[in-house]
């Protein structure tokens, strides 16, 4: 057994099952209660440094606040990274790409294969049931589901992921900022997503950015291992609704000319319209994102696999090679032998 199964199968695992179902159990989010406090406490250490020869706060305040301020926010970002205390176990390990290596998949074969999802999504696509699809609904499938394909490729399962959080003031302009208005935290174990009021985005948006961080939160903090993973776990799912969710999650990264159904394409439109007009009264989001844009600080979608229309097709592409060759050598079927 190797460092990481067996500090997995005796403490990571216990320990995430465990904080996991006392943090989704807390109705807000604890990040965003953990950024308020520990910036207010931080402003009163600061302040209690400033004014310390007119003995404005006593030592005890002092100590405490720099605690509850800078320890406690420092710790709580060295929390996102990959320690094993923070419960991000990809740092004992390679990636999945690494792990099991990859189909050197033509440029050819890919575009077929793209264009058998195309027809798939088309055949199978029905607006009434992706619509009433719900966010809980794919979180507890895809939970379920991260479980079977990870034991069934070898890799211990995580913990069951039960419920999202929207995310507040602090974090919301935060996410919308980097570019990610989800998110899975490894300190605390929760995961959280932007409220559509504040960022509207597309059904399918939210659906599959639900089982994406589920992926993080059974202990795979890349983007791209969630991403694989997540195609992987929607791909598995029988129901029919699911099975559209994969071929858009496939097709969106594929960098090709798609042919989307056209209700697909009207909800983009209405959506891209109600971004406009809410990020109208965002100012200071608006401004900081494009100094973030400028400085290449923005989140990419090259760590999530997303190839771009001018993207010369790589035959061990991370995403899709590494796809291919799971479903195909590892797990023993296709995307479509899963469906029947």
């Amino acid at each position: 057994m190797s460092l990481f199964n067996w500090y997995w199968k005796t403490f990571g695992l216990p320990f995430s099952r465990v904080k996991g179902a006392i943090t989704d159990a807390i109705p807000f989010s604890l990040v965003e209660a953990a950024l308020w406090v520990g910036g207010i406490a931080t402003l009163l250490w600061l302040l209690s440094l400033l004014r310390r020869k007119d003995n404005w706060a006593r030592p005890w305040v002092r100590r405490i606040s720099f605690l509850l301020g800078p320890v406690f926010l420092l710790a709580l970002g060295l929390g996102q990274g990959a320690f094993p205390i923070s419960l991000a176990p990809t740092a004992w390990r390679p990636s999945l790409t690494q792990h099991f290596g990859t189909d050197s998949l033509s440029d050819s074969d890919f575009t077929a294969w793209a264009a058998e999802r195309q027809t798939q999504l088309h055949r199978d696509f029905n607006w009434q049931a992706y619509q009433a699809l719900t966010e809980q609904e794919v979180l507890n499938a895809c939970s379920a589901s991260l479980d079977t394909v990870l034991l069934d490729i070898g890799l211990p399962p995580g913990r069951r992921v039960r419920t999202i959080k929207p995310m507040g003031p602090l974090t919301t302009a935060m996410g919308l900022i980097y570019g990610g208005p989800a998110f899975h935290d490894p300190f605390f174990g929760e995961i959280g997503m932007v409220r559509q009021k504040d960022a509207p985005f597309p059904h399918h948006w939210r659906l599959i950015a639900a089982c994406h961080e589920s992926a993080h939160a059974k202990g795979y903090t890349r983007e791209m291992d969630a991403e694989i993973l997540t195609q992987l776990a929607l791909s598995r799912i029988p129901d029919p609704r699911f099975q559209v969710l994969a071929d858009i999650h496939f097709l969106e990264k594929s960098g090709l000319k798609v042919q989307w159904p056209d209700s697909l394409l009207s909800e983009a439109r209405e959506m891209r319209q109600e971004r406009r007009e809410v990020e109208k009264h965002q100012h200071l989001i608006t401004f900081l994102r494009h100094c973030v844009d400028k400085l290449n600080l923005e989140n990419s979608g090259k760590k999530y696999g997303d190839r771009s229309r001018l993207e010369v097709w790589d035959p061990r592409q991370p995403f899709y090679a590494t796809v291919h060759h799971l479903q195909t050598k590892v797990l023993g079927s296709d995307t479509a032998a899963a469906k029947d």
